[in-house]
């Protein structure tokens, strides 16, 4: 009777029951994943902030750890760096915006001229349009900005505040991530269990040493970007190029939005100084920069600098993106990063605990 019932065409075959098996343990997995995400993008206000502080943290951490060894104090220690950063960007941002002014205000480049210009190149080929049709244009788009500015409401209030919130929330808890962050690490191991204390110990700095990799990355390649298309201003006669080389490699800290906009303030740069030809060179020299930037660049520096597939640094960069948003884009590489490298941390440290096969089988022979 029992070799009849096993024979039963009625019987669940072995792979189909396996099958079954993985199937729910992957709907288990993808259910957590998405309760988690959707609390993640709930907390979004304060997890962002919090993210990026310990992305910045972690970068600024071994000059403040180098300042406490010649016994500057912690709180100091902390603040140094992080006052340095903030003077480097203002110093960069106050060059950016009198050299600009400067140039727009010298007799090369006039108001007079510069309208000039953008006439003769609305007015000529392949625009081919009329006074009449430049100063309607001209009216409308008055109108709609004045418009726009005027129909702000509340969301859009509530909107800067949450940024400025946000800004100030991040460098708070930057300085005391900087000052206290090893001390609260320890804290947390210390509560671990003993077993598992130093793998946990261990993944932490893995952690630390991943996202900051990657912001050095980052800003290695915003620095690339600022080179490549400074050389072909250079070489296009565009003037400012110092201040866009500058505003470039401030953008590249931004993903997508950054360079949108870098790319558009040095194609009207290049319209309203040089000429409409200058502006469609700058533009195809974005274009080919920013695909160089992130399918070649990115990718390779990226990866060779946290240790990760660049397929994964693009699909981290898509999906970060299209879930969040240019915090998701900014934040998708280093999380997924930092948790490719606890993970390969903490499995390493409990695997020389207990011993490695490779150990095992030196052991035996």
């Amino acid at each position: 009777m029992s070799a009849r019932r096993d024979r039963s065409p009625l019987l669940v075959p072995i792979w189909l029951e396996r099958l079954s098996s993985w199937a729910k343990g992957l709907l288990l997995i993808g259910a957590l994943l998405g309760v988690m995400l959707w609390i993640a993008l709930k907390l979004r206000v304060a997890l962002v902030p919090l993210l990026l502080a310990l992305i910045v943290a972690a970068a600024l951490r071994p000059i403040a750890r180098g300042l406490e060894e010649r016994r500057v104090p912690r709180p100091l220690a902390a603040a140094i760096p992080i006052v340095s950063v903030g003077a480097v960007f203002a110093l960069a941002g106050w060059f950016v915006y009198w050299r600009t002014r400067s140039t727009l205000e010298g007799d090369e480049v006039t108001k007079e001229k510069i309208r000039t210009r953008v006439d003769e190149w609305l007015m000529g080929e392949p625009f081919d349009l009329s006074r009449r049709q430049i100063d309607g244009a001209e009216e409308s788009l008055r109108s709609w900005v004045s418009t726009g500015v005027g129909s702000l409401g509340v969301e859009q209030a509530t909107l800067a505040v949450q940024l400025l919130g946000g800004a100030v929330l991040t460098l708070v808890l930057t300085f005391f991530l900087v000052k206290d962050g090893p001390s609260m690490w320890n804290a947390v191991v210390a509560r671990v269990n003993p077993v598992r204390a130093e793998a946990v110990k261990r993944s932490g700095e893995a952690v630390t040493d991943t996202v900051s990799a990657y912001l050095r990355s980052v800003v290695l390649t915003g620095i690339a970007d600022a080179l490549l298309i400074g050389v072909g201003l250079w070489v296009l006669g565009v003037p400012l190029v110092v201040p866009l080389m500058i505003l470039t490699a401030i953008a590249g800290l931004f993903p997508l939005v950054g360079a949108i906009v870098a790319g558009g303030a040095a194609t009207l740069v290049a319209l309203i100084t040089v000429g409409p030809s200058a502006a469609v060179w700058v533009i195809v020299i974005t274009i080919v920069v920013q695909q160089i930037e992130g399918n070649v660049m990115q990718p390779l520096i990226v990866a060779k600098q946290v240790s990760i597939h660049p397929v994964i640094v693009l699909v981290a960069l898509t999906a970060g993106g299209t879930v969040a948003g240019l915090a998701g884009a900014f934040l998708a590489v280093p999380v997924v990063a930092a948790v490719i490298a606890a993970v390969r941390a903490f499995s390493s440290e409990l695997e020389i605990e207990s011993g490695t096969p490779a150990d095992a089988m030196a052991d035996s022979g």
